[in-house]
């Protein structure tokens, strides 16, 4: 009875071993997912140029404006006219369409004829439209490029100081945990282990504000890309060049992205003036009618031409030029204001841009390794009695502010990068 026993448990261990190769085989065989790609800053530029509703928006209200382009300085529709005239209202026969002469029904066909310069000038006006939707069009896909940009550095740039940080609280611990080790030799004090431990809370207090930033840096990247913003994030394009100079930026600046609306909208407003000033020419109608009289009286057949008279312009037609004609200075003046500010932007973004790569290059070549070496070396000094744990946690300070100059002025020299570059690409790609 053992031996049966024994036999059916070696059965059932070689077909459970047989079963968990055949299971690791079968795993084996499944292909590892691929690690999701960090996001970059260009994908998440291309990935809110597709899903921004600004963008749609304007979009449509272009689509709009050039919808209406073939309409625009058309002849109105012709009317029909229908009626009675000299209908007798007493008489032997009041209410006959045929027993007086003068009495007949009448059908016809009316048009208005607009003056030449109006319809030309309603046909430009819609095509000024239509630059204006055009150029919001320009802004909007700058706008959300810019905002999508900014989220990504902010949120990066929240994400790269945690972690910096995060390998100097390793550092910091080792330090505190030796400033222990030595207080129960001998070989340390008491605020020498209370100034590590004050630190190290310190440090995880920092930590703490850094993810909530990173957290919420996150958020408004999921804006504009979703669920894209939970993904890790691509290296800071920090030494990117540009296309054109800043100084070619700044030569023509009403026709960047931002400011082409206000340029557009000055080209219609003008074009309104010139539309308010058409309306002094007269307009004319022509009417043509057929008249049906009774059995015993001939019909008839009318032609009539009616031709508008602009008399009274002072009170009608010039407020109305002089209403254009403000309208004009008003954009005018609310472009000279545009492209000052936005001048004063390209060269401060340029500066940051210029100055800022080449401070990038000496905390990479000589701050940040300095700061490291002379940590390494007051850790050293420490370890040999030679230096106070004041000293190692000056240095990690110091190392730790350096950390995220760092990462700030990366970020400071990406967004510049991005706005300039915009600028010129025309908020399409960078």
């Amino acid at each position: 009875m053992n031996l049966l026993r024994f036999k059916a448990r070696v059965r059932l261990g070689a077909v459970q071993t047989l079963a968990t190769v055949a299971a690791c085989s079968l795993l084996l065989a499944v292909p590892a997912r691929p690690a999701e790609d960090p996001l970059t800053l260009d994908a998440a530029i291309e990935r809110a140029m597709s899903d921004a509703p600004q963008i749609a928006s304007a979009q449509a209200s272009l689509e709009s404006a050039q919808a209406q382009l073939s309409s625009a300085g058309r002849l109105p529709d012709p009317e029909l006219v229908i009626g009675v005239d000299n209908l007798p209202l007493s008489g032997p026969e009041p209410y006959s369409l045929t027993a007086d002469s003068m009495t007949m029904s009448k059908m016809g066909l009316m048009q208005e004829m607009p003056a030449g310069a109006k319809r030309r000038y309603q046909s430009q006006l819609a095509s000024r439209e239509a630059d204006v939707a055009q150029a919001e069009l320009r802004a909007a896909r700058f706008e959300a490029a810019s905002a999508a940009a900014n989220s990504w550095i902010g949120a990066a740039t929240a994400e790269q100081t945690l972690q910096r940080v995060l390998g100097l609280r390793d550092d910091l611990a080792v330090q505190s945990a030796a400033a222990r080790a030595a207080l129960a030799s001998g070989r340390s004090s008491v605020a020498d282990v209370l100034a590590g431990e004050t630190a190290l809370a310190r440090l995880e207090s920092e930590i703490l504000a850094l993810e909530q930033e990173r957290d919420i840096r996150r958020a408004e990247l999921a804006r504009w890309i979703g669920d894209d913003a939970r993904r890790s994030f691509g290296g800071m394009p920090w030494a990117r060049e540009l296309d054109v100079s800043a100084e070619v930026l700044a030569d023509n600046v009403a026709a960047h992205p931002p400011l082409a609306p206000l340029a557009a909208r000055i080209e219609a407003a003008r074009t309104a003036v010139e539309l308010a000033r058409a309306a002094k020419r007269p307009d004319w109608s022509a009417e043509l009618s057929y008249g049906k009289r009774g059995p015993d009286y001939s019909d008839m057949v009318s032609l009539e031409f009616r031709v508008g008279l602009p008399f009274f312009t002072r009170n009608r037609q010039d407020p109305k030029i002089a209403a254009s004609l403000a309208s004009v200075r008003a954009v005018e003046a609310e472009q000279q204001a545009a492209v000052r500010m936005h001048r004063a932007e390209i060269e401060s973004m340029a500066a940051t841009w210029r100055m800022g790569r080449k401070r990038l290059e000496q905390f990479e070549q000589s701050l940040l390794p300095l700061a490291r070496d002379r940590t390494r070396a007051t850790v050293s000094a420490y370890g040999a009695r030679q230096a106070e744990l004041r000293g190692v946690l000056e240095a990690l300070r110091d190392e730790s502010e350096l950390q995220r100059e760092f990462v700030a002025l990366e970020g400071d020299v990406t967004r510049a990068w991005v706005f300039l570059h915009l600028l010129h690409s025309t908020g399409v790609n960078p």
